[in-house]
């Protein structure tokens, strides 16, 4: 199991709908997105918040997956809503344990 995790500070103003507007691929829904998705707020930040891309599949595959994950135009669109991106990175589960 892969998780992209992206912690961005957006444009003031800028609603979590904007948001996964600006990323998400044209002709998909948030029930046909083909990756499970969480979006969490910062509870001290307002305008921060944490989106992390649950992506099962080996890390060889990433780059192939990656043009059905996000907007084609999904830079540009990004710049409108996000003021900075403070971290940008893929990881793989090493270990998971416990309940929820």
């Amino acid at each position: 199991m892969l998780r992209a995790t992206y912690v961005r500070t957006l444009k003031p103003g800028v609603t979590e709908a904007q948001f996964i507007a600006a990323w998400l691929p044209p002709g998909l829904t948030l029930d046909s997105y083909p990756a499970r998705v969480t979006i969490s707020r910062s509870l001290t930040e307002e305008r921060q918040i944490i989106s992390t891309f649950e992506l099962d599949l080996p890390a060889d595959r990433l780059a192939d997956a990656f043009p059905s994950l996000v907007h084609p135009d999904s830079a540009r669109r990004l710049a409108e809503v996000v003021e900075s991106t403070q971290l940008e990175a893929v990881y793989e589960d090493v270990t998971t344990f416990g309940t929820v």
